[in-house]
């Protein structure tokens, strides 16, 4: 791969490089093309029940459904999604939705304790011997208590 001259820009979106250059930037990302990549990564991360509900509200997309290209993909008013993807996204919901459902309450998690037996404790859960509370200075956890101004006011260099 041959590099432009300077660096680039890499758009995490659209897994592209780009002139390093605030106005290529701008111009790329007011472009249709990295609105529907981002659209499409964010909707990854979405709920299917949200999704799911958007998707039944709107009207088929007639001109994608029936085969042909609709250059507004993800931003189009209509539905991309066909009666089977449609059942299938529903199905996702219900189980997703069931799995939710069987989970204890956020009470009930912390009435349970998870038994996981750590290096220092023997099986019954005791500690084996005292001496392993003494971890080295970078193991330890912070105790901003100890911590004086003057090892606030370092210069480094």
């Amino acid at each position: 791969m041959s590099q432009m001259g300077g660096k680039s820009y890499y758009c995490d979106y659209c897994l592209c490089f780009l002139k390093n250059d605030i106005n290529v930037r701008k111009i790329h990302n007011s472009g249709l093309t990295h609105k529907i990549a981002k659209i499409r990564y964010i909707r990854s991360f979405t709920d299917p029940r949200k999704v799911l509900e958007e998707e039944c509200s709107k009207e088929p997309c007639y001109r994608y459904l029936s085969g042909r290209y609709c250059k507004f993909d993800l931003l189009c008013n209509s539905t991309h999604f066909n009666k089977i993807q449609l059942q299938r996204l529903r199905e996702i919901a219900d189980r997703l939705e069931r799995t939710r459902r069987q989970k204890p309450a956020s009470k009930a998690v912390n009435e349970i304790k998870l038994k996981i037996i750590l290096p220092w404790q023997s099986n019954d859960g005791k500690k084996r011997r005292q001496e392993t509370k003494r971890f080295t200075e970078s193991l330890k956890p912070i105790n901003f208590n100890r911590m004086n101004s003057d090892s606030l006011n370092l210069e480094w260099g």
